[in-house]
């Protein structure tokens, strides 16, 4: 048993607490939480660290099996640009692209990631996700203007699919973004959700400006019982206020180094903190090939760099228990509660004072979350 300690817990599912105490069992199963009341006393096997505890992080969208392409494509370029160098580039060796998600994955777990929610095209990262400590869901993604080809595009990531399950890893179908699929297409894949509802959904969702979810789109994903919709560069308070009635089904991430290192530009982040929805924003990293880093830390940095009227406990929840929500994975991670193996995260340089993190803010694993 470890008595974890600092000058604030953050359990997510409750308030902060003052010098609170994080007990966590040799399995890193949460045992307690102890509100002392701001007044910590010396007892046996307490640690205490200079700093905030958090759960792990969950990394709500990711893209592994691109991390080969890390510092191979000029920032700023815009979507279309990004888009068509992520074609031209992405094909290399299988053992290249194992090589660099390994260390992808490595990377995540030293920066405190315990869930990721990860689009995936092809196959290659099955044997990484599958020795991993960091419980992966994957998002077998589909594209093609070609109708000829819609059936045997759904056949092919279908197999793919069933190749994660076999590998005894979860996963599901996920269109890429409303213009990327013809009509064809979305129509089998719609077929495909009726015949097997999705638990979980993922789409890239408004990166550019008139971008709209048309209502064959929206009669498809809400087939599913969770769907993610990813980046929202473009999203206006108006066109988030369109989900207010159904909340509880769409999650909306924020992938914030990506976007500034593809179109220089942010999602209205100053909104939503307003809306009803921000029970529902998670953070992503995206993939290498559009940052420099994997830490959900730092897109944390980002938004309070830019938007620093979010509270750090808010800030918090987006980094671990939406996401956890968001991916399913709320059962064993996204916040310190009894019963849960959630990890434990240190996060130094806290300005106390404004209770916001700083440019010297560093993440430390405590603790990490074995599968279970």
């Amino acid at each position: 048993m470890r008595f974890l300690s600092a000058h604030y817990v953050f359990p997510v599912s409750s308030p902060p607490l003052r010098n609170g105490i994080v007990c966590v069992g040799n399995d890193g199963c949460i045992v307690d939480v102890i509100d002392t009341g701001g007044k910590l006393e010396e007892r046996e096997k307490l640690e205490f660290y200079n700093g905030i505890l958090v759960p792990g992080f969950v990394n709500a969208h990711c893209h592994l099996e691109l991390s080969h392409l890390r510092s191979a494509i000029e920032p700023r370029m815009g979507l279309p640009d990004f888009i068509s160098s992520i074609i031209k580039m992405r094909k290399s060796s299988p053992e290249i692209i194992i090589n660099a998600a390994k260390a992808a994955d490595e990377e995540m777990m030293k920066n405190g990631i315990v869930a990721v929610g990860d689009i995936s095209n092809y196959t290659e990262t099955i044997g990484v996700k599958s020795k991993s400590k960091i419980r992966y869901h994957t998002f077998v993604e589909l594209f093609g203007l070609d109708s000829d080809r819609s059936k045997e595009i759904l056949a092919a990531a279908q197999l793919a699919k069933n190749e994660y399950y076999n590998a005894g890893l979860s996963a599901s179908l996920a269109p890429h973004a409303v213009y990327s699929l013809s009509e064809a297409l979305w129509e089998a894949l719609y077929q495909s959700y009726k015949s097997s509802p999705p638990h979980i959904v993922s789409m890239h969702h408004q990166e550019s400006e008139n971008e709209n979810i048309q209502p064959h789109v929206l009669r498809c994903l809400a087939e599913a019982s969770q769907c993610l919709l990813v980046h929202n560069t473009f999203s206006t308070e108006d066109d988030l206020a369109k989900y207010n009635t159904i909340t509880r089904q769409f999650y909306f991430v924020l992938c914030p180094s990506s976007n500034l290192f593809i179109q220089n530009r942010l999602p209205n982040l100053l909104f939503y903190p307003q809306q009803k929805l921000c029970q529902n924003i998670c953070l992503g990293t995206d993939s290498l090939a559009s940052n420099t880093r994997l830490s959900v830390l730092e897109e944390m940095k980002i938004v309070h760099r830019h938007a620093p009227d979010i509270p750090l406990a808010m800030l918090v929840q987006w980094a671990t228990l939406n996401g956890a929500r968001a991916l399913g994975f709320d059962n064993f991670c996204g916040s310190f509660e009894k019963g849960k193996t959630p990890g434990v995260n240190l996060i130094t340089g806290i300005d106390f004072e404004k209770m916001k993190l700083t440019d010297k803010s560093g993440v430390f694993v405590k603790s990490f979350a074995p599968l279970v």
